[in-house]
């Protein structure tokens, strides 16, 4: 029998008192590496996502589609945090770990008990990541940090939209996401650095400021030039000129010939070589002043054909010009299914939890591969085997349960 190939963080250990999204996905970056995450969670109701636009047959086990994506291969612990017991317990537990994830309000830890220079105490090596809307410091330190706000006071939503719409947020909660690839990102560095010198450290993430990595390029264009990106549509901006989305006989397609050369292949593909020699567009500064009429030609052009067919020409053309999809129609593309990239569940009656499917790992490893291997857990589904794995009795387990604080 072939052994299973050793994972990234196999044999590390991570206590996450992770709720929602960003903290959670990072966490699961991990899980899915091999680390042993124990998400802890509240004994009443848990962490609120699992209560996130529940659907009937989710219902009883408090199990949201998005709580199922989120928490793939961990375990569950419940723990009251707020009381002495449960802050014991936890300290305990920090005693052989290698990461505390927390993304509570800034404080909240530390008010516990629990914060890095307390933590660092029971265990040297630790690594102790807090994960907020706006960091550690700073005026707004403790301000609670939704996406949704992010992308506002980012300046991501004054980049989005139209004139005519005014600034609109993204349709996924994308900083969220972000957050959780840059949060276990920084937490793998730490731990190579530990590797190295033994040391543990803090990590302070911040969503702003990820928000604020994701447009780089108009970060600096904004603290050079103090100038503000202007509200385009699906246009990259007015230098690049044929960047846009286009209506077709059926659907829409996504142009994006951003250089001369990939313009000069694009042209020649719709068969309208005549447009660049037009007097109105055969210079860049004359395409840029007359961007309405050229989008306006190309429109006609496109309106010929379904935006399939564009899409099949572009690829054997070169053109990088694809069909606009919904994200029903995107799971299910033929590149999607060659990679096997969607991870599903049978039904698991005995948890009354139904079929369901969920994106797996974008990156692919040769020797240690990433994989998902377990459901999300239920709430609290190994709180008794990890308080025994801490040495407890069934009837101290069963005490703490009395009290609540389990």
């Amino acid at each position: 029998m072939t052994a299973a190939p050793k994972q990234l963080f196999a044999g590390v250990k991570i206590l996450a008192v992770a709720r929602v999204v960003a903290a959670p996905f990072a966490a699961m970056q991990l899980a899915m590496n091999g680390a042993d995450v124990i998400t802890i969670e509240n004994p009443e109701d848990g962490d609120s996502q699992r209560h996130s636009e529940v659907r009937d047959e989710f219902l009883k086990p408090l199990m949201s589609r998005a709580f199922l994506t989120l928490n793939a291969n961990k375990r569950s612990l419940t723990l009251a945090l707020n009381t002495p017991e449960g802050q014991a317990i936890f300290k305990k537990l920090v005693k052989d770990a290698d990461v505390v994830m927390e993304n509570l309000r800034t404080g909240t830890m530390a008010r516990y008990g629990l914060g890095y220079e307390e933590l660092k105490k029971v265990n040297p090596r630790i690594i102790f990541c807090s994960v907020t809307g706006f960091g550690q410091t700073g005026p707004k330190a403790k301000d609670p940090g939704i996406d949704d706000a992010i992308q506002a006071v980012s300046g991501l939503m004054s980049m989005t939209g139209t004139p005519e719409t005014g600034p609109l947020k993204t349709g996924s909660t994308i900083v969220d996401y972000s957050t959780g690839y840059a949060t276990a990102f920084a937490i793998a560095g730490a731990l190579f650095h530990r590797a190295q010198t033994g040391e543990g450290q803090a990590i302070d993430m911040s969503m702003m400021e990820v928000a604020m990595t994701l447009m780089s390029g108009e970060v600096i264009r904004a603290v050079t030039n103090a100038e503000q990106p202007p509200l385009s549509g699906n246009a990259s901006s007015r230098s690049r000129y044929v960047s846009n989305s286009f209506r077709c006989k059926e659907g829409f397609v996504m142009v994006a010939a951003r250089s001369a050369n990939l313009r000069g292949r694009f042209f020649k593909s719709i068969d309208r070589e005549d447009i660049p020699k037009d007097p109105r567009f055969n210079t860049d500064k004359l395409a840029r002043q007359n961007i309405n009429e050229l989008n306006a030609e190309i429109q006609k052009t496109l309106l010929t054909r379904t935006a399939r067919e564009w899409d099949e020409k572009f690829a054997r053309d070169g053109v990088p010009g694809l069909q606009i999809l919904s994200l029903l129609e995107a799971i299910e593309h033929p590149q999607v299914v060659a990679r096997n990239f969607i991870k599903r569940f049978d039904a698991d009656p005995t948890a009354g939890i139904p079929a369901y499917g969920m994106p797996g790992a974008a990156y692919r490893l040769s020797e240690t591969p990433p994989a998902i291997t377990k459901r999300a857990p239920m709430l609290g589904e190994h709180t008794e085997q990890l308080l025994s794995e801490l040495g407890l009795s069934k009837e101290e387990i069963a005490a703490l349960r009395v009290k609540k604080i389990v």
